[in-house]
């Protein structure tokens, strides 16, 4: 799997005037300010060999990669620098504000990797497939087809590349399963289309074989032919209807549980920059937007195109003069509807923009909800909603104006094409003594045909609002289904039968899309059944650690190993089952208590959920309630105490008998009797077990066989807590006596 190029921008790569031809881009950066701190729009290009740099008007600066010795940030109050260094001596300086410290910072890391080190030597080739991961997060706000920027408001849909076409026809690709059924449904749009050109050609007959020539016979012949096709007609169209009904059914149902799947194999990457609302929108009304298409709008489509081309047929055959009359008005009619179409397809998706916002307000103060109303601010999310839905509202009335106001229009053109023919054709009818090709039963045949026309006409051009809804949402859809999972299991995954447990962190860099490193050059060993205290100011890499070694996001540089075994060797299911967390915030799910622990071993049978509620202390509060382990808990747990909550998620955990375990802040904001239930039932969970504990509160990290102090991202200090404490200037020493001296101070209070 090789990587693919860089994408850079047309305009830009023209300002460099062809002096990146023949190079391939590793990655380039935007810094806003010149030497003299003031603001400008400066651009820096990194290729395999060379460094061009862009300021203002002035021919590139290249700079050779093997000229460099070292590439260093300066972080400064506001204005950070990249300086490049060769051989002693400053060889460019790259000014920028925080705005462009992401991509500086990106550029940076991958200028370091290409640098010789002191000796001499080359940098270390990298894999392919991590040079791939690594671009795949860095160009998530770059479309992949054109390089353009996708707006924020696009939710990662790219505006430009909008094929209404290629999408729908994609759509249709997910009803492959049921195609016996949806040719079924085309077939039968073919008959009800043939059928509906009758009447009027029966109308016809009844005009100038019955009426005219007073035959009562033909008469009733001609009314029983026309009673047979209503009825047939009717009846094909409702079996027609029912058909695409259970199609689009168990279309979007296949659509929703491929879009929700594909969700759970994503990173958490992928969620940290998305809002939960726009999520949820896509799973639930994009999904069901779509069953409208392909109900009323895939085959209303070929049955409206079909109509006009049988009509257009039989009325050319009837007469071509009146025909031709007849159809006068199409080409206006079409460019009104070609127009009314581009506009409104630029708008549905700001449209859907301010409806996933709106959405979002509700998701984001419901489970607040506690929150909302401690702080009496009920008032104050009902004036954040109502904001987001007169946003939306207004959004919505400039569609209904397009749609609406060229309405008049289109039906006026259909008018006009009947009056045209009542009176052309009823001055021939009049010339020619209502005889030969121009009768009166021809006339009124033709006045019903324009009807019938241009109502498919009307329908297709309505349609345009069905369709770019459509297109906008099937877009959205595949959005997440085109998504490649950034952490993944290899082809020949290993799977073991057993984990020892020893963990060693080998050189390890991370850092967040791009941003100043998370970990820095971080290396260390944990034992088999050891326990390792993490434990550091607040941002020193305490949980990025943790969130590296459940191989939630991959690591930037280094190597993680588990047993020996780079993780990234290991399956990703399996290894997250080999893993137990026990979070600060436990989540519990809306359920009973026994769901919820049983959550971590999915099989367990009663015996089993009680032992583990025992373990974890928890069985005599659970007994308690009237309804016991059938209790629910409401969603997240809200009817619990947190102390209830973290001893479920601690049954959870024993219940899950993982190889490593996590536990993150487990005994935080709970008070003292709480905290030695927790702390009793976590000794009983970390028996055997290799543990990593993070903790602000220093004293439950007193039994760690060893503490890792944190640091800006670096190991500063690392051994027990009796080495630790009384190591002078110390760290660690200094987090300690200051949680000593606010301790003191509050039980003097």
């Amino acid at each position: 799997m090789v990587a693919p190029p860089i994408v850079l921008p047309a305009d830009l790569r023209q300002r460099f005037d062809g002096q990146l031809d023949g190079e391939t881009i590793v990655a380039w950066a935007q810094f806003d300010l010149d030497s003299s701190n003031r603001y400008c729009s400066h651009f820096a290009v990194l290729t395999e060999r060379n460094l061009f740099v862009l300021q203002d008007s002035q021919a590139a600066q290249a700079i050779a990669l093997s000229s460099i010795t070292e590439a260093r940030i300066v972080e400064g109050l506001g204005v950070d620098r990249l300086r490049i260094i060769g051989h002693g001596r400053v060889l460019t300086e790259l000014r920028y504000t925080r705005r462009f410290r992401r991509d500086v910072t990106r550029l940076h890391r991958k200028l370091s990797r290409r640098i010789p080190d002191k000796q001499g030597k080359p940098p270390e080739e990298r894999p392919d497939w991590l040079e791939l991961v690594e671009r795949q997060a860095e160009q998530q706000e770059l479309c992949p087809k054109c390089g353009q920027l996708i707006p924020a408001y696009a939710e990662g849909v790219c505006p430009q590349c909008l094929q209404k076409r290629k999408i729908l026809w994609r759509l249709l690709d997910v009803a492959r399963p049921y195609r016996a059924k949806i040719w079924g449904a085309l077939a039968l749009t073919l008959v009800v289309s043939g059928l509906a050109t009758l009447p009027p050609i029966f109308n016809k007959h009844v005009m100038d074989d019955a009426i005219a020539k007073l035959d009562l016979s033909a008469l009733w012949l001609w009314i029983a032919l026309l009673a047979c096709t209503i009825l047939a007609s009717e009846a094909f169209a409702g079996l027609r209807l029912r058909l695409l009904a259970m199609v689009g059914t168990q279309v979007t149902a296949d659509l929703r549980h491929m879009v929700y799947a594909h969700l759970h194999e994503l990173s958490l990457r992928y969620f940290a920059k998305r809002r939960t609302g726009s999520l949820i929108t896509r799973v639930t009304n994009d999904t069901d937007r779509l069953w409208d298409f392909i109900v009323f709008g895939s085959v209303n489509l070929v049955r409206d195109i079909t109509m006009i081309g049988f009509f257009a047929i039989v009325m050319f055959w009837l007469n071509w003069v009146l025909a031709i009359i007849a159809l006068a008005p199409l080409p206006l009619l079409g460019a009104l509807t070609y127009y009314r179409g581009m506009k409104m397809q630029r708008l549905f998706g700001r449209l859907w923009t301010y409806w996933s916002r709106m959405t979002a307000v509700v998701g984001d103060a419901v489970p607040g909800i506690r929150v909302v109303k401690a702080f009496a601010n009920e008032q104050r999310e009902i004036e954040r909603f109502d904001r987001r839905s007169d946003e939306y509202t207004a959004k919505e009335q400039e569609i209904h104006v397009i749609w609406t106001q060229l309405q008049p229009a289109v039906s006026a053109l259909m008018r006009f094409g009947a009056l045209l023919i009542w009176a052309v054709g009823g001055y021939l009818v009049i010339r020619n003594g209502n005889t030969g090709k121009y009768t009166l039963g021809t006339l009124v045949a033709f006045t019903q045909f324009v009807w019938q026309f241009y109502q498919p006409i009307m329908e297709l051009a309505n349609s345009n609002r069905m369709v770019t809804r459509a297109a906008s949402s099937a877009q959205r859809v595949f959005e997440v289904l085109d998504t490649p999972p950034e952490i993944y299991s290899r082809i020949g995954a290993v799977r073991k039968d057993r984990l020892e447990g020893r963990v060693e962190f080998r050189n390890v860099s991370f850092s967040y899309e791009g941003a100043q490193p998370a970990l820095r050059d971080v290396s260390v060993v944990v034992e088999p059944g050891q326990m390792i205290g993490l434990c550091g100011p607040s941002g020193a890499g305490k949980s990025t650690f943790v969130n590296l070694l459940c191989r939630f996001y991959d690591v930037t540089d280094g190597q993680i190993l588990i047993d020996g075994i780079d993780i990234r060797d290991y399956d990703v299911k399996w290894l997250r089952r080999q893993i137990g967390m026990v979070l600060q915030e436990p989540y519990l799910f809306h359920g009973t208590i026994a769901d919820n622990i049983r959550y971590g071993n999915p099989q367990a049978s009663e015996a089993e959920i009680i032992r583990a509620a025992k373990a974890a202390n928890a069985h005599d509060f659970i007994v308690g309630f009237p309804d016991g382990y059938d209790t629910m808990v409401g969603e997240r747990g809200q009817s619990l105490s947190g102390g209830e909550r973290q001893r479920i998620s601690i049954a959870r955990a024993i219940l899950h008998n993982p190889r490593l375990l996590i536990l993150d802040e487990a005994t935080s904001s709970v008070d003292t009797e709480t905290e030695k239930q927790i702390q009793q039932a976590l000794d009983r969970l970390v028996e055997g077990r290799t543990t990593i504990a993070i903790a602000h509160r220093l004293s439950t990290l007193q039994a760690a066989d060893r503490l890792l102090v944190l640091e800006k991202g670096r190991i500063v200090e690392q051994g027990r807590h009796e080495e630790l404490v009384n190591k002078p200037d110390g760290v660690y020493a200094k987090l300690h006596k200051t949680q000593m001296e606010m301790a003191s101070m509050v039980a003097i209070r």
